[in-house]
């Protein structure tokens, strides 16, 4: 499928978001996950989360 037609597809009919995971920071601990369009591969970094320090809040 060319890239004009997935980009068309997801303009009307929206994104099939699936949810990416960052590699580990060097402390081996997770880092967080981002959003990305199976169809179009379109990338949401805002959307996802990010893994916070002690605590976990701010």
């Amino acid at each position: 499928m060319n890239n004009l037609k997935r980009f068309t597809v997801c303009k009307l009919a929206g994104h099939k978001w699936v949810r990416i995971g960052y590699p580990p920071g060097p402390d081996g601990e997770a880092s967080g996950v981002f959003l990305r369009c199976r169809r179009c591969d379109k990338e949401d970094h805002n959307a996802g989360t990010v893994a916070r320090g002690a605590g976990g809040m701010f």
